[in-house]
C-alpha cells in the first residue's frame, strides 16, 4: 500500500503559477479532508513516504484528518488504518460516513428507491448497465443484473470484488434495497452523453458525478441522491467535530470533488487534475500526485514547514513571494 520515497529524492518543481497566497493569513486549519485516488494515492494506488510524513504531521498538530473517496468501506478504509486513522471518513461521494472502527455511519443517503429501476433502465437502453452499491450498516454490497451489458471495463474490479456481489434477478427489486449509489462505466465522450442523457430524463430528482481519467479514455459516472456531495458530507463532518468552515481545507482532483473543494476555505487541487478544475480553484495547484504534491501541499498551505520541504524537496525551491 505504501511506496518509499527518499527525503532526498530529486522531484520536479511545482506547476507555474504557484505563488505564496492569502491563505496564509486566514485562521489556523483544523480539519483537512483528502481525496484517495490522485490525490493521497498515486497512480500505483500506493501511499508515499512523503504522504505518510505529512498526515503525521498533521495528526501531531492536532488537525483532524478525514479522507473523502468514492470508494466503498471495504475497499476504502484499510488507507486510513494505514495512516492511523480511526474517526470519520467519507465514503462513495458522500452517500455515506461513517466511523472507520466502528462502521456506524454517521449519516447515509440512499437514492429514492422508485427511481432507481428507471435509472438502471436509462442505462441500460444506452449500452451500459449499473453497478449498484448499497448496505449502509456493513462493509458494502454491489448488486449486478443477471446479465449486465457494457461493463468490460469493470470486469477487474468485479472479480476482486466478487464476494460482496447480489445478483438481482428482477430489476424492479433494486426498489426494495438501500441503494446508495448507481455507477456505470465507459469512455470519457460516452459517460458524457449519458449524463446528459440522466439530466435530462431525471433533473433535479438526482446528482450525477462524473470522475474522468482521460489518460486511459475512462470514465466513472455516479447517479446518487440530489442532497449527496463530498462537499454537502464535509460540511456535516466539520459540524459534528465542532470545526468552524473557515478553518477546514480539502485536497482533490476530479470533478467528484468540486464540491468538496468548493466548500473549504482552503482548496488545495492537484496538479494532475483536470485544467477546468484547477482554472476554478487557481489559488493552491500542487505537484502531481506522482511527485508527492498532497504532502508538499500541506507542508506549504496548511502547516507551513519549510523544513519538511527542504528536506523532502531539495529541487523544489519554496515559492517567490
Amino acid at each position: 500500500m505504501a511506496r518509499r520515497r527518499s527525503p532526498n529524492s530529486s522531484a520536479p518543481c511545482p506547476p507555474a503559477g504557484v505563488r505564496r497566497s492569502d491563505f496564509e493569513h486566514a485562521p489556523p486549519i483544523r480539519l483537512l479532508a483528502t481525496d484517495l485516488d490522485g490525490t493521497l494515492l498515486d497512480r500505483r494506488y500506493a501511499i508515499s513516504a512523503a504522504n505518510y510524513q505529512a498526515i503525521r504531521d498533521l495528526r501531531a498538530a492536532g488537525i483532524h484528518v478525514v479522507p473523502a473517496t468514492g470508494r466503498q468501506y471495504r475497499v476504502g478504509a484499510g488507507y486510513a488504518f494505514a495512516l492511523g486513522l480511526d474517526g470519520l471518513m467519507i465514503f462513495q461521494n458522500g452517500a455515506v460516513t461513517k466511523e472507520l472502527l466502528s462502521r456506524q455511519p454517521l449519516h447515509f443517503q440512499p437514492l429514492p428507491p422508485a427511481l432507481v429501476p428507471a435509472i438502471a433502465a436509462t442505462g441500460r437502453a444506452a449500452g451500459c448497465s449499473p453497478v449498484c452499491f448499497g448496505d449502509p450498516f456493513g462493509t458494502g454490497r454491489l448488486y449486478l443484473e443477471e446479465r449486465p451489458v457494457g461493463q468490460e471495463r469493470m470486469l477487474r474490479f468485479l472479480e476482486l470484488s466478487r464476494t460482496a456481489v447480489t445478483v438481482v434477478r428482477d430489476s424492479d427489486r433494486l426498489a426494495r434495497l438501500d441503494v446508495l449509489q448507481a455507477m456505470f462505466s465507459g469512455s470519457v465522450a460516452d459517460m458524457r452523453c449519458l449524463a446528459a442523457r440522466f439530466r435530462d430524463r431525471f433533473g433535479d430528482d438526482i446528482r450525477v458525478l462524473l470522475t474522468e481519467y482521460p489518460d486511459r479514455d475512462l470514465t466513472l459516472l455516479d447517479v446518487m441522491h440530489p442532497d449527496v456531495s463530498k462537499g454537502t458530507a464535509l460540511r456535516r463532518v466539520a459540524r459534528t467535530l465542532g470545526v468552524p468552515m473557515e478553518q477546514v481545507a480539502a485536497a482533490g482532483d476530479n470533478f467528484n470533488d468540486r464540491e468538496m473543494l468548493a466548500t473549504a476555505a482552503l482548496p488545495l487541487v492537484m496538479g494532475n487534475a483536470d485544467p477546468d478544475l484547477r482554472a476554478a480553484f487557481p489559488a493552491a495547484v500542487l505537484p502531481d500526485c506522482e511527485a508527492d504534491g498532497l504532502a508538499w501541499g500541506i507542508w506549504r498551505h496548511v502547516l507551513h514547514r519549510p523544513d519538511r520541504i527542504a528536506r523532502w524537496f531539495p529541487e523544489r525551491p519554496e515559492p517567490v513571494v
